[in-house]
């Protein structure tokens, strides 16, 4: 790698290195909460709750405008600019905005919630729960709104603070509810308030850095939102599309499926997300892309290294999942989800794009300013998805709903693949990436042996299965030529510097080099 590419990438996994413990951190105790608290439902009360929260979700996306992208933008800008009254201005602007969106929205689902319930859920008795929910609208505008303007301020142990303490809040409240008898209202309501005690801490903090800006200039409120609206729509609509497409998915499920197989899917769903522990730190690849020269060679050397390193991690943690899906939700969730091992092991093959470029190809558009793009690629696969999800579902159930998702991921992967080569000239080195799938496929072979004669169940099963996989994988890649030399410099000299994890990743690099000896030339 070249100087400047290096420094990038140092730059990059510092940041990504905090990005990923404060995740997990934030992921770990919210699973504690899921696992107590699908246990304590059952399947089909834990679909129902899933079910509860489509609607409140899908309309918390629907009245962001883009606002919050501007607060981000226009409260760092400003300041660093020495207009820091503006940036008062902007962000009550902003939050005043959101509030009246937030309240009109909350009741509009709260009057129209039995409604809702019959002919959007198919289930003509939830109208009591959406009430409950449309609260969560409000808070929850008011949280994501909170969470922009710390980040925009320079304020992210604000940001940790609140998702820390909407983790732990729902954590404690949600689990002790249904225990009391509660039941889906209890973990509903638990959900609830923890957006109310993160928002109301974090605006007791955010008004300590509001009051430091000055006093606000007494802008226009109109003209402040026109301002924010005009950057931030465009952004709205690339962020619009998934959410629709979630939302989507889950209402043809309540047509097609019963409470039950919803519930297991959201357990697969769940056991998932543990890959955005992964991906997360990938998004210091937005401003790394945006620091190389879109004309020079360094980009597509940047956007190949990316790709690959991102397999290295994303591929086999996906293989393993897929092998040790059984034990995993035995092992958290318990027998009575027993659909959840079909369901996780096909919903999570959508992580193996990751060798072709699907997680790394959307920063890389952000980063050199083809927004347009990035919106292309997610309507293309929510037009390929729209049609798809009905019909699939409605002849295979959640399988089919889920191969819908896999096939529009695959064909908007296709489209962006294509205008990166055609366009700027860049492409994924495919070549590497098929020998990670190699190492990777290779590495469950003897872990399927062990499984197969295994005297142990649940997580046993895990721990050793997990062990031997890994131990064989980094064998493999090596030896298969899916790591070379010249990647355990960049790894030494990107990683090296992260003295918290160095201790720990040197060993590993130094079994790598010996195996690369040995290996035929």
């Amino acid at each position: 790698m070249s100087e400047k590419l290096v420094e990038i990438a140092e730059d990059s996994a510092r940041g990504g290195f905090f990005l990923f413990t404060g995740n997990a951190f934030q992921l770990i105790i919210l699973a504690m909460g899921s696992i107590i608290v699908a246990r304590l439902l059952g399947p089909e009360n834990y679909g129902l709750l899933s079910l509860s929260l489509v609607i409140p979700l899908a309309l918390i996306g629907l009245i962001d405008l883009g606002v919050n992208s501007a607060l981000t933008r226009f409260s760092a800008k400003l300041r660093v600019e020495g207009k820091a009254q503006l940036a008062a201005d902007m962000l009550k602007s902003g939050f005043l905005l959101k509030l009246l969106t937030g309240i009109a929205m909350s009741a509009a689902c709260f009057i129209f919630s039995d409604a809702l319930a019959t002919q959007v859920l198919n289930r003509p008795g939830m109208g009591f729960l959406l009430r409950l929910a449309s609260s969560l609208i409000l808070f929850e505008a008011i949280f994501t709104t909170l969470n922009s303007a710390f980040v925009g301020l320079d304020r992210m142990e604000g940001s940790a603070l609140i998702m820390n303490a909407q983790s732990i809040a729902k954590t404690t409240l949600s689990p002790l509810l249904v225990v009391l008898g509660f039941s889906v209202v209890g973990a509903l309501t638990g959900h609830i308030v923890s957006y109310l005690v993160a928002s109301l801490a974090g605006s007791l903090i955010f008004y300590k850095y509001y009051k430091g800006l000055g006093k606000s200039s007494n802008t226009s409120f109109l003209s402040n939102i026109e301002v924010m609206l005009h950057y931030g729509f465009p952004l709205y609509l690339s962020t619009l599309i998934p959410i629709i497409r979630g939302q989507y998915q889950t209402i043809i499920l309540a047509f097609f499926t019963s409470n039950i197989e919803i519930g297991n899917l959201h357990i697969a769903t769940n056991l998932s997300s543990v890959m955005n522990v992964l991906i997360l730190p990938l998004a210091v690849l937005f401003p790394a892309f945006s620091k190389v020269n879109l004309d020079s060679n360094e980009l597509k050397k940047a956007f190949e290294l990316a790709v690959k390193y991102t397999a290295l991690f994303i591929v086999p943690a996906t293989v393993l999942v897929v092998t040790l899906s059984k034990d995993l939700v035995y092992t958290l969730y318990g027998h009575t989800y027993s659909s959840a091992p079909a369901f996780l092991s096909l919903y999570i093959l959508i992580f193996l794009y990751a060798g072709a470029g699907s997680i790394v190809i959307i920063y890389l558009f952000s980063g050199i300013g083809e927004t347009g793009t990035v919106f292309k690629c997610n309507l293309i696969n929510l037009l390929v998805f729209l049609p798809l999800a009905p019909l699939l579902t409605m002849l295979y159930g959640v399988p089919g709903s889920i191969v819908a998702l896999l096939i529009s991921g695959l064909i908007s992967l296709a489209y962006g693949l294509f205008i990166a080569a055609k366009k700027i000239h860049v492409k994924p080195d495919f070549k590497a990436s098929s020998r990670i799938y190699l190492s990777s496929f290779l590495s469950t072979i003897p872990v399927l042996a062990f499984l197969y004669v295994s005297p142990f169940n649940g997580l046993p099963n895990v721990l050793i299965s997990g062990s031997l996989f890994l131990l064989i994988y980094l064998t493999l890649a090596p030896l298969t030529g899916a790591i070379t030399h010249t990647d355990l410099e960049n790894l030494k000299l990107i990683l090296s510097r992260i003295k918290i994890i160095w201790p720990l990743i040197r060993p590993v690099l130094a079994y790598e080099a010996k195996l690369l000896n040995l290996a035929p030339k």
